[in-house]
């Protein structure tokens, strides 16, 4: 049941233009699962998403903050409040001096790796074929083997949960393996990342490389959650995975990839309830075959 009464959404209306409201959020995950958010709104400007802050705060109305959509997973009953979408207001990337780059969450990471191949700056090229945003990817420190996006932070500038508008220096920002720390509630708007200059043919290189891999080793032409879980303190989750016999397992239309173990996708009718049982499934047995117990990477939210 919503918690928006019609003179909230009249609020909502009125603080931030555009909203859509009993909005599926199979619409805006990777996986295409998930159910219907009380409100999603598309603040312009950070007057605007700062005011909403301290609305949802006044009113006492819980808020998520939507990247992607990738490493997602949305419950069937979706999410009560209000869901923040940065993709059509906060979308600037520039380049401030030779190293410096200046970027706005709501960018696609691949349309940021591609431009910062343009502009020969290298220091990303890890993050190719990577399909979340900038402000995802802050959160997450998203990353491969190769590198990480917290590496080369400057800094982030981020809106509090009252509204305040604040930028924490990298010294200040944890980083950790798939997370980051920021204070609870906050909105991740721009960052700036200190980069080098390479040749454009280069980084493109590097870039086409790691993206070939990608197609050649995940199952990207159907939707999918990404990597399910974290890689434990030694090895890999799809080793352990495919070594406990759950590659191509399924449940309702839900499948452990037969491409990669670590992958679950959507054969077209799945649920969220089947993508939840099948993650518990694979925990179970790998930990019962192999003595670990793995960390799930994807982010779960909304109702059960």
């Amino acid at each position: 049941m919503t918690l928006l009464t019609d003179t909230m959404k009249d609020e909502i209306k009125k603080l931030c233009g555009e909203t859509l409201f009993d909005e599926p959020m199979s619409r805006y995950t990777t996986l295409r699962v998930g159910g219907a958010a009380d409100a999603l709104v598309y603040p312009r400007q950070v007057e605007e998403l700062s005011k909403l802050l301290l609305w949802t705060k006044s009113r006492k109305i819980p808020h998520f903050v939507l990247g992607a959509g990738s490493n997602l997973l949305v419950r069937d009953k979706g999410i009560r409040g209000i869901v923040v979408s940065l993709s059509r207001g906060f979308s600037a990337i520039r380049k401030e001096d030779e190293k410096t780059v200046y970027v706005e969450t709501g960018v696609g990471l691949p349309r940021l790796v591609d431009w910062t191949a343009q502009e020969g700056l290298s220091g990303i090229e890890a993050l190719a074929g990577i399909p979340g945003n900038v402000g995802g990817a802050l959160f997450m420190n998203a990353g491969t083997r190769k590198g990480e996006i917290g590496t080369v932070v400057q800094e982030v500038t981020f809106v509090e949960k009252d509204g305040k508008l604040v930028t924490w220096p990298k010294e200040k920002i944890r980083f950790e393996y798939r997370k980051s720390h920021f204070p609870q509630g906050a909105v991740l708007l721009s960052a700036r990342l200190s980069l080098n200059p390479a040749s454009p043919e280069s980084i493109r290189e590097k870039i086409q490389a790691d993206r070939e891999k990608r197609i050649e080793t995940q199952p990207l032409n159907v939707p999918n959650i990404g990597s399910v879980f974290k890689n434990p303190s030694k090895g890999h989750a799809g080793f352990y995975i495919e070594e406990s016999g759950l590659k191509n397992v399924r449940v309702g239309g839900a499948r452990v990839s037969p491409k990669h173990a670590n992958f679950i996708v959507n054969e077209g009718q799945a649920s969220a309830r089947d993508v939840l049982a099948l993650v518990g499934l694979i925990r179970d047995k790998v930990k019962e075959r192999h003595g670990v117990l793995l960390e799930p990477e994807i982010r779960i939210v909304g109702e059960e």
